[in-house]
């Protein structure tokens, strides 16, 4: 595989072990380049303003928070994916995660070939959120039509007859993070399609009211 085929990673962890072992794992995976490891986000901006990077595996926990620099990184328009990697796997973290627009949630429980899998997920495009985001889902399970805020946003979009790239633009949102409401919406709402979330919201709109977060 040449160079410019392999995945370029910068990982972001203050803990020495996790580092260590994330680059013992990605040494050993030839379609991954490990290009730096940092432990802070001043440096990881610092990285990603000089380096090209396809990747970043990002801890939530360490200095200068993993989610302030995620938000420092979609103000600049940084050009990379976000693995954010974490040993929580709570609602509220996921939540803050997709509004941020990060690519993919991992948790650092989940065995080593899962991280990987992710990171080649995330550099292809692809919306990663496997167990966390079953377990946001089965907390809400039992008020299937508990919209958030910006779910009911989305849905309004959506009854207006709106793609997703129009509705992404109008919300200031990716549109990765447009099919992840969709997807959070149909489940919610036990629909399968655009055409029957539109005819719920048309018998609905009148007198349900989202729940605000």
């Amino acid at each position: 595989m040449s160079e410019q085929e392999r995945i370029r990673v910068v990982l972001a962890d203050d803990h020495a072990l996790v580092l260590e072992g994330l680059v013992a794992l990605l040494d050993r995976t030839p379609d991954i380049e490990v290009v730096e490891t940092v432990t802070n986000g001043d440096e990881l901006l610092a990285v990603l303003e000089r380096q090209s990077v396809d990747v970043v595996v990002l801890d939530l926990e360490m200095p200068y928070h993993g989610f302030t620099a995620l938000e420092e990184i979609r103000k600049r328009r940084l050009p990379v994916r976000v693995l954010v990697l974490t040993a929580f796997g709570d609602g509220e973290s996921m939540q803050r995660a997709i509004e941020l627009e990060a690519e993919g949630f991992a948790l650092k429980t989940e065995p080593p070939r899962q991280t990987v899998m992710a990171i080649r997920q995330v550099a292809a495009g692809m919306l990663v959120y496997p167990r966390a985001a079953h377990r946001l889902m089965a907390q809400q399970r039992g008020h299937q039509t508990d919209l958030s805020q910006r779910e009911w946003e989305v849905l309004e979009q959506v009854a207006r007859g709106k793609t997703n790239a129009e509705i992404a633009a109008a919300l200031y949102v990716s549109e990765n993070t447009v099919r992840f409401h969709l997807k959070n919406i149909f489940e919610k709402l036990h629909v399968s399609n655009r055409t029957e979330a539109a005819a719920w919201y048309f018998e609905h709109r009148d007198r349900y009211k989202p729940i605000r977060r």
